[in-house]
């Protein structure tokens, strides 16, 4: 892949968006354990402000759809001290479709808003994509396959299932193939985002490629309360997994281990 592809304007080279819902409320609380507003802004204002000061993310990125009154003013303040963007978005409060199909629909939907808004994207190629409220702790590994690969997702072929808190994508290629997924986002058929985006990128005719390291999070799942990480033996098993390209689509590594799925007789979630 030819680095120039890969060129941003205003040399932004790591471009990260943020999804959120900071006062879940507003749609009844749907999917969502943790309710308390000042809890879930202080994981939020955490959030941003570590990937703002540790990592290698230039141009941060914060797309939200409850119309919290953020305080912009001061990570705009904080990213310039530190030679970086922030830019702030109100995305649309979709109560209806929230509560009708479940909060997938509203992470998808922020996806897709942010990339039509937002200026710091605007002439971005690629961008990567972060469940707001956590932190990536191995940011570095992360960005190190940067210009590897045009399009980083962790499938898991036997399952059927995508992981969509992180991933990074071409944004044109985003647009054309997962652009409009909040639309096959239904959590009441057990269709989520991350079966969505799994159906939509296996049938898709776009370059495809991994993180060669497993994303390592630091923070609590809206839904069930618990981390978004496992323990250290199954993260350690994951690493090796994503080195030896099993999180890859069509990868050998991958199709074997569909295969032995298919031996076990174990089911995915996609059929």
């Amino acid at each position: 892949m030819n680095s120039k592809e890969y060129n941003l304007t205003n040399e932004r080279r790591y471009p990260l968006l943020l999804t959120g819902t900071i006062d879940t409320s507003v749609y009844g609380n749907t999917g969502n354990l943790i309710k308390d507003v000042q809890t879930r802004l202080m994981q939020y204002e955490s959030a941003i402000r570590r990937y703002i000061v540790e990592t290698p993310f230039d141009a941060v990125i914060f797309i939200e759809n409850s119309g919290y009154a953020f305080d912009v003013e001061k990570f705009v303040r904080l990213a310039h001290k530190y030679n970086k963007k922030f830019e702030f978005i109100y995305g649309k409060i979709c109560v209806k479709e929230i509560k009708q199909h479940g909060k997938s629909y509203g992470d998808a939907y922020l996806i897709s808003e942010a990339l039509q808004k937002s200026e710091l994207l605007s002439s971005c190629e690629y961008f990567y994509k972060i469940t707001g409220r956590i932190f990536l702790r191995n940011s570095k590994q992360i960005c190190r396959t940067v210009n590897k690969y045009r399009n980083e997702f962790i499938i898991y072929t036997g399952m059927g299932w995508c992981m969509t808190n992180i991933f990074k994508a071409n944004k044109e290629d985003y647009l054309k193939i997962l652009g409009d997924v909040y639309y096959d986002c239904d959590e009441v058929s057990v269709r989520d985002i991350e079966i969505s985006f799994y159906k939509r990128l296996m049938a898709a005719d776009i370059k495809l490629g991994s993180f060669e390291s497993y994303p390592y999070f630091e923070g609590n799942m809206g839904a069930t309360g618990k981390n978004y990480s496992s323990n250290k033996p199954e993260r350690v098993v994951r690493i090796i997994m994503a080195r030896l390209h099993c999180f890859t689509k069509g990868s050998r590594t991958a199709k074997i281990i569909q295969f032995a799925m298919k031996l076990k007789k174990r089911e995915g979630y996609v059929m």
